[in-house]
């Protein structure tokens, strides 16, 4: 659920459009008596009739021209409450935001129980992010009114954004039972039960509030979440595709529906469009290229993964994770130049993960340059404790023949799973110096060890397919 600004904006125009529907209806009288004065009034200048105006405002809020609105409407203001709500509404909306609040500070004055005015000023903190200030003008705005359907949905969406589900539930709840077709309310209530595991409750709020409000794009997309979670991969995708009809220029969209595609429903082909427009919406965003990059691994098109990976690293170089998958993806491409380099940026971002530096020495081998590359291994030896296993990884590269007391080393390890990632090593070793008996059994045995997650897995299946079969 998008919290605090959507849910004010949401609150704020339906407010607007509430006030000139009711205008419009009144003024039709007020005008049908003027026309029976009409005869008595021959000399009066002629003024613009204020229904014709309030159509204006009303074309004028829904073409998204706020500041003419503002304009038209101080041609037929008065000082009545409804009238001052309604005038710091479509400050708020223009953006004047002081002037809103003096608006609305003066009716307070007048009228300290007013729950609508206490509440649109809320509003208008909550619009300019002071958040303290918000949520103490809503407490105001229920205590003058405990019914206020609109102050308790925005508060539960306060309540739901700091994870306080209990509280926020309780809000929701009761600005339900003031109005049951508050769309706040219904998806705030929806989010919160999804928080409780409350699935399949979940889903009938916001099934309602996609019934109550089917062109606002986020109803939908509430919807997909608890669909996803119920298990209902299709229906969530569908949700996702009704959202991106009603607002296809939004960039999040395409991002959560590309990735329910790929990791829900294996459509790389629909999840790649999905991603692909996300970045032609906004190519600084680095999200997409990440997941895209995923499935440019999956289909092996590594070139076109490492340039995804190094989009990442140019777009948010602390994002880390970034720097061994490209390592991965240059290893399968044989550029032992570029894998040596970004393991060895993963390395910097996480210092305790010395299989970097031994996938570093691996690339470095693979060179050719042996005379380099035992420079390269005392260098990098320096890095690591002597006390881990990876330091005697590194040695039997440095040392040919130390591999022996590394492999005893490797079995004393109490962690099976670890020693099986060990040996990857180990048999570039062996392979690099033709022992391809030995090397072929140790990469057999990382290669059935895939299902622990390990990195050195894939690569081993790798080097199995390249030099084995």
């Amino acid at each position: 659920m998008k919290l605090r600004f959507p849910a004010a904006v949401l609150i704020l125009s339906l407010l607007i459009i509430s006030f000139f529907f009711t205008a419009c209806t009144t003024t039709e009288k007020k005008s049908a008596a003027e026309k029976g004065m009409r005869e008595q009034l021959e000399e009066r200048p002629e003024r613009i009739a204020p229904e014709e105006t309030y159509n204006k405002i009303e074309n004028l809020i829904n073409e998204g021209d706020s500041e003419k609105a503002v304009q038209e409407f101080e041609k037929v203001r008065d000082d009545s409450a409804e009238t001052i709500s309604a005038y710091a509404g479509l400050l708020m909306a223009s953006g004047d935001y002081d002037k809103a609040e003096a608006e609305l500070s003066a009716l307070l004055e007048r009228e300290p129980m007013n729950a609508d005015a206490w509440f649109n000023l809320a509003l208008v903190k909550g619009l300019q992010g002071e958040s303290e200030e918000e949520t103490a003008l809503l407490d105001k705005a229920i205590a003058a009114d405990e019914s206020h359907s609109q102050a308790l949905s925005v508060r539960g969406s306060i309540y739901l954004s700091e994870s306080k589900i209990k509280n926020a539930t309780e809000m929701f709840e009761r600005a339900l039972e003031s109005d049951p077709d508050n769309i706040i309310a219904l998806t705030g209530l929806g989010s919160a039960l999804i928080r409780d595991d409350k699935y399949e409750e979940a889903e009938g709020y916001l099934d309602r509030a996609v019934e109550l409000d089917p062109s606002n794009p986020f109803t939908y997309l509430d919807r997909s979440g608890v669909r996803a979670a119920i298990g209902d991969m299709k229906g969530a995708e569908s949700d996702l595709s009704s959202a991106i009809e009603l607002e296809p220029d939004y960039f999040w969209h395409y991002l959560d529906r590309g990735r329910l595609r790929v990791r829900d429903l294996g459509d790389h082909e629909g999840a790649l469009e999905d991603f692909n427009r996300a970045i032609e919406i906004d190519p600084a965003i680095f999200y997409p290229y990440v997941f895209r990059a995923g499935i440019y691994d999956e289909l092996d098109e590594y070139e076109l993964a490492a340039a995804d990976y190094m989009r990442v690293i140019e777009s948010k170089p602390d994002y880390y994770f970034a720097y061994s998958s490209l390592g991965i993806m240059r290893f399968m491409m044989e550029d032992w130049d570029g894998c040596r380099t970004a393991f060895e940026k993963a390395f910097e971002y996480e210092p305790e993960e010395f299989a970097y530096l031994a996938m570093a020495a691996v690339a470095e081998m693979k060179k050719g340059d042996k005379v380099e590359a035992r420079e390269y291994y005392a260098k990098i030896m320096d890095k690591i404790p002597s006390q881990s296993i990876y330091y005697h990884i590194i040695r039997s590269f440095k040392e040919r023949g130390y591999d022996a007391y590394a492999l005893r080393k490797i079995q004393d390890e109490e962690d099976d799973n670890l020693q099986k990632r060990l040996l990857f090593y180990i048999a570039e070793i062996y392979h690099q110096d033709g022992m391809e008996t030995a090397a072929y059994s140790y990469f057999t045995t990382v290669k059935d060890a895939k299902n622990l997650g390990y990195f050195e897995s894939r690569m081993a299946e790798s080097e199995l397919e390249k030099y084995y079969e």
